[in-house]
This record gives structure tokens, C-alpha cells and sequence, in this order.
């Protein structure tokens, strides 16, 4: 067992699945505390008592599901690492907006799982480090004919497409597999900043914000025009006020 593993909560209605996940878990080595919980309700006891570092969750439970487990974690004060493991592929897009670290299709592969928990890992170094984030950091990306890798800064925008993050840069787009909240996470805050719920902006690509009516627009140097989400506008026209969104100094009705 790694040092300073992190604990996990095994949640699943079904007794073999989670045993079998219990079995993987082990033998991985990279979790410290494990927990198992048959039902969403049960889950949610535990999770009140003891929050997990990282959550094993079904979605698919008759009790309660784990969608709502999950929406429930997101407002705790310390947000576990959400991994969905389940049966049926038709819950993904609900679970990246809930901004699951992952989404693996039972029977999970123990590669994939040693994967997500990696990447979930990562994710919970970087929110409790100190210091700036690395701007010459990289992402490794697909494209049509393998992987390549990207310079984090060179990335203009990102939009959530589905499961993946589409990355927009130099005229081509990237997907990458991974949630929204896990990648906001890897990207300097110092030069990006989130509109929306569903997009990450490089803040010097903006040239104008805009209002129409009630709704309000970032415009991009290339001229794309991108919504700005409600619960976004105040740190989008804060910013365009001081001039620190890509210069603009006003936002323009």
C-alpha cells in the first residue's frame, strides 16, 4: 500500500460486484481504508460520518441512485473524488456534469480503474498544493491517428462534449477524457477562466464581453462567440472591468 493512500468507499447494491471491486481495490495497492456500502442511502450514512478520499459509486441502485449520491457530495465541504462504475453506458453525460473523475463500465478493467484512480489522485494533490501552477505544463491528447501532446497554455478554449473535453487551439481540436472539474483543476488559473458550465476560456484570447438582453457573451480574438453562464457572470464582468480579460476594459451592451 502506497503512502498516504487514500481512503475509499465501495458503494454497490449488488454483493458480488462489490466484492469483486473490493478484490481489484486490493489489488492495486493504491488505496489505504476501505469501506463498502450496499445502497445509495447507506452510503450517504457513511459518507456523513467519514467523507471518502475517492468514491467507487454504482449508479443504478434501487434505494437511491448514485447520481443522487453524488449530487449530494457536491456540496460537501471537502468533495471526494467521484469514480461511476456501472453497467450502462447511457449514464455518462449525467456523471460528467456532476464532475465524476471517471466513468467505468462494469466489468471494470483493472488497467482503467488503476488509471482513474491516478488521474483521481492527481486531482486531490493539486487542491490541497500550494503555489502556482506550472504554464508550461503538458496534456496528453487524441487526435486521428494516436496521441499527442500539448502545451496547456497553447489551448485557446474548451468545450464539454459528452464524456470528453474538446480543446481548441491553432485552428484544430483536441478530445481529451476527462470531466470538467478535473481539468479546470490542471489549468492555470492565472490564464484561464471558466464562462460556463460546459466552457474554459484562455483569458487573453477574450477581446469583448457582451450583453444581450439577459444574456451575456465573451467574445473570442477569432471572433467566436461564447455563452456565459449565470453563475459565471460576476468573475466574467469583474474581470473585463479591471482589464484583465484579454484587455477589454468594458463590456459592451
Amino acid at each position: 500500500m502506497a503512502k498516504n493512500a487514500p481512503s475509499v468507499l465501495i458503494v454497490d447494491d449488488e454483493p458480488l460486484a462489490r466484492s469483486r471491486l473490493k478484490a481489484l481495490c486490493e489489488r492495486t495497492g493504491l488505496f489505504g481504508d476501505t469501506e463498502l456500502a450496499g445502497g445509495g442511502r447507506e452510503a450517504l450514512e457513511k459518507i456523513r460520518q467519514r467523507p471518502p478520499d475517492i468514491l467507487l459509486l454504482d449508479v443504478d441502485m434501487p434505494d437511491l441512485s448514485g447520481l443522487k449520491v453524488a449530487e449530494f457530495c457536491l456540496d460537501l465541504a471537502r468533495v471526494p473524488e467521484i469514480i461511476f462504475t456501472t453497467a450502462h453506458s447511457n449514464y455518462a453525460v449525467q456523471a460528467f456534469r456532476l464532475e465524476a473523475t471517471d466513468y467505468l463500465l462494469k466489468p471494470v478493467k483493472e488497467s482503467l480503474l488503476r488509471e482513474a484512480v491516478h488521474r483521481a489522485i492527481a486531482n486531490r494533490a493539486r487542491d490541497e498544493a500550494d503555489g502556482t501552477p506550472d504554464i508550461d505544463q503538458r496534456l496528453w491528447v487524441q487526435d486521428g491517428k494516436g496521441v499527442v501532446q500539448l502545451v496547456v497554455s497553447d489551448i485557446e478554449w474548451v468545450e464539454a462534449e459528452r464524456d470528453y473535453m474538446r480543446l481548441y487551439l491553432h485552428g484544430r481540436t483536441y478530445l481529451l477524457h476527462q470531466s470538467m472539474r478535473a481539468l479546470e483543476g490542471e489549468l492555470p488559473a492565472s490564464l484561464f477562466v471558466r464562462v460556463h458550465r460546459s466552457i474554459i476560456v484562455r483569458r487573453d484570447c477574450i477581446a469583448e464581453v457582451r450583453r444581450e438582453g439577459r444574456k451575456l457573451f465573451v467574445l473570442l480574438r477569432d471572433g467566436t462567440q461564447l455563452p456565459v453562464g449565470p453563475r459565471y457572470a460576476d468573475r466574467i464582468t469583474a474581470g473585463a472591468q479591471v482589464g484583465r480579460l484579454g484587455g477589454s476594459e468594458t463590456v459592451t451592451e
